[in-house]
């Protein structure tokens, strides 16, 4: 409406500035008449495309991106399940309980199993989620009087596999009995936030596909790839069973197996990060939210190899989602 206005009142200025007829004599007047006349709706006509502009824009800029819930019955709630059981925060040792104060420093490495095209499918393509074969995750503990026992672990966002994730996991557990030769019994909560961030939606080998693979890159994906974003938002509750190995076999080479199960809550987030022309996300792509509670499984030993040095491996399972291995190694850092 401004810009009606805008251009309203040029065309009434060019049609006002009449000039009288004694400006013919006078060829530098006629002149300036006319140049004004030019200007006056070149202005005209460039302010009120310029707010038109402005008007067309604005509703893009304020349209908010949808939001819609997933369950894990669902295409694409199963594959945002997959990534969410990779990142589960499981123990990848057994139990110890240590006099308190004492610190380790681990690393645990976890394989992530390829997923088949047909798993990888949820609508018009398969999605790249093949980009990282294993995870590697720093962690620590401290040990807290009364067998508590508090863990943390950090992945940095250093970009690997094409694929940049900063995520940060919390546990606290206690443990009961496990005097030697005896079972102990573990309950564990844990919780992991963060942001996972890779080219899942949109990837280059889409251009290199079948006729309509191309078209989908072009079109869709405006021809480059996307920048999608992962969130993991869960917390898990866990009981773990463990076997203290008998007094004459806790030196150096002892070995203690252990098995638990656990619940997983999940409130994981997937941004569609499809990029337009202008380098916005394409807000007509939505955000997906998992809604589910997901069960899972874990065994494994860990194995005294030196006196501060321990490791471990650990076989876990997420029904319907994935079977991996973690191998992990820490060490003694403070106390004994």
């Amino acid at each position: 409406m401004a810009a009606l206005t805008f251009a309203a009142r040029a065309g009434m200025l060019r049609r006002s500035y009449v000039p009288h007829p004694s400006s013919f004599l006078h060829p530098l007047l006629a002149l300036r008449t006319a140049f004004m006349l030019h200007a006056s709706a070149v202005y005209s006509r460039v302010g009120a495309l310029a707010f038109a502009s402005v008007l067309d824009a604005m509703p893009l800029a304020a349209q908010e991106r949808l939001v819609e819930r997933r369950t894990f019955a669902e295409g694409q709630g199963k594959l945002i399940g997959y990534y969410s059981a990779a990142l589960t925060f499981s123990p990848a040792e057994a139990p110890l309980v240590e006099r308190a104060g004492t610190v380790r420093a681990a690393v645990e490495v976890s394989y992530i199993p390829a997923l088949s095209e047909d798993r990888r499918r949820v609508g018009d393509k398969p999605e790249a989620s093949n980009l990282a074969p294993v995870i590697p995750r720093p962690r620590a503990s401290l040990a807290l009087p009364g067998a508590v026992r508090l863990e943390a672990s950090w992945i940095p966002p250093v970009k690997l596999f094409g694929v940049k994730a900063n995520v940060v996991s919390a546990a606290l557990s206690r443990t009961f009995g496990g005097a030697a030769g005896a079972l102990s019994l573990t309950p564990r909560v844990a919780g992991t936030i963060g942001r996972v961030e890779g080219a899942i939606t949109c990837y280059e080998d889409l251009s290199a596909g079948d006729a309509a693979l191309r078209e989908y890159f072009d079109f869709v994906c405006h021809g480059r790839e996307s920048e999608d974003h992962f969130s993991p938002r869960h917390v898990t509750g866990e009981m773990i069973v463990a076997r203290t190995p008998p007094a004459s076999a806790r030196g150096l080479g002892a070995l203690t197996p252990y098995a638990g199960a656990g619940v997983r809550l999940d409130r994981t987030r997937f941004d569609i990060g499809v990029i337009t022309d202008n380098g916005a996300r394409d807000a007509d792509q939505p955000i997906l939210d998992l809604h589910a509670t997901r069960p899972y499984l874990f065994a494994g030993a860990s194995w005294l190899a030196a006196r501060r040095l321990r490791t471990g491996a650990e076989l876990f399972y997420a029904p319907g989602s994935l079977v991996t291995v973690r191998l992990s190694g820490s060490i003694r850092v403070r106390g004994g």
